[in-house]
């Protein structure tokens, strides 16, 4: 139980110094913007990725109790 407790911890500790590292680094400190805009643009695709992944497997779980989720895109299921 306290490696659970210490891996949230760090968890949300590393969230709050990527912030502070993303703001003093590379927008304040570095004068580039466009590493600004390559970290921005690679946590969009990550979160992008990660939602569509998780959209699918809620779906895959709810499909089995009989609850269907609109399809996204494609054909969907066959009639």
């Amino acid at each position: 139980m306290m490696a659970l407790i210490d891996f949230v911890s760090r968890l949300v500790g590393d969230v709050g110094r990527f912030v502070d590292i993303f703001l003093n680094d590379l927008i304040l400190g570095a004068g580039d913007p466009v590493s600004a805009l390559l970290v921005v643009v690679g946590q969009v695709l990550l979160v992008a990725s990660v939602a569509a992944f998780g959209y699918a497997t809620i779906g895959a779980l709810l499909q089995e109790i009989g609850v269907t989720l609109p399809s996204l895109g494609g054909r969907g299921p066959a009639e």
